[in-house]
Order: C-alpha cells, then structure tokens, then sequence
C-alpha cells in the first residue's frame, strides 16, 4: 500500500516514520577548550565536509571560532546536538562570514564564528566544517582550516587521566595508613 506524500509527511512530523537516509558520522576528534585542531576539506569530496564533536554542560556559552588556512576557502560550520548518525542530530545554529579572514589570507570571503552560544542540555554536540563558496583547492586539492572552542567547562576524562586520579588517592591512603602506624 502507498501513502500519499501529504500523510508521509503527517507521520514523520508525528515521529512515527522512520528515516531511511540515516548517515553515519565518522568524527575527525573532539574538541577541548582552547584548543586549536586542523583539518582539510577535500575539494573532490562531495559530501558534508569535516565532523567534529564536544562535550559541554548545560549552561556552558561557549565561542567556536573557524579560521580558513588558504584564501580561496569558504569556510562555514553547522552545530548539532547529539552525536552518532545524522538522525541523532538537532540542528541548532549555523555560521558564516562571521569573523574577518586572518591576517595575511587576502581573499572574497570572512571565517565562521559562533558567538556566546548557550549551551540548551548537558551532553555531547556535533560539529560539521564545510565549505560554502570556495575556489579552486589548488593542486593538494584540499583546503585547510583550524576550529577552536572556548567556554565549555565540562571535558569527558581520558581514561588514562581516571587511571593517574586512582593511583594518586590510593598513595594517599598508602601514605595515611603508614602514617597511622608509625
């Protein structure tokens, strides 16, 4: 049986229709407070550019900042909520143009900036670097951008770090036992 177009559309407003253009996102790195990532957008690539995820709690206004590293990149960038596939996601807010092109890259176009963006839950974001207008990648045929996240006080613990934080309170109670005893 075949639904009309106007009741597909009833159901997926409703939830009810289940997408069959889900996506899985292969994610470049996470990005951390201050600091600065690279990447390179491939100008063959056809797709949706870079993917890029964060953690960061409810509350949290953060700024995130692109800067193009060749002038004949457009860089532009779209924030999400949720990570995973492309049905995971909430879009929440797009720049572009938002911020002049550094110093040194003479060039038509401005780099995207997010200003003071409050953070709506507690949770990881999905962030897809693209490019909007570009020129010609030139003959590495790629462009190269970096991305830089500012404001977000939550940061997901490197298990590595969860390791040094238990060996450090368990020679705290080694130290205090030996203390008692002597």
């Amino acid at each position: 049986m075949k639904f009309p177009k106007l009741m597909m559309a009833v159901l997926a407003g409703m939830g009810l229709a289940t997408s069959v253009n889900a996506t899985p996102i292969s994610y470049e790195g996470q990005l951390f407070d201050g600091v600065t990532v690279y990447g390179s957008i491939s100008g063959s690539y056809s797709g949706n550019g870079d993917w890029w995820n964060f953690y960061a709690d409810a509350d949290d206004v953060v700024t995130i900042t692109g800067h193009r590293q060749e002038a004949s990149l457009d860089p532009a960038f779209t924030l999400y909520s949720g990570m995973g596939d492309t049905d995971d996601l909430t879009y929440l807010a797009t720049a572009d143009d938002d911020v002049p092109e550094p110093l040194g890259l003479a060039g038509p176009y401005a780099d995207p900036q997010l200003t003071n963006f409050d953070i709506p839950t507690t949770g990881f974001y999905s962030l897809n670097m693209w490019s909007y207008l570009s020129g010609s990648p030139g003959c590495d045929d790629v462009w190269d951008y970096s991305l830089v996240i500012h404001g977000n006080s939550a940061t997901v613990p490197e298990p590595s770090a969860l390791l040094l934080l238990g060996l450090g309170l368990a020679g705290l109670g080694v130290a205090a036992r030996q203390k008692r005893t002597a």
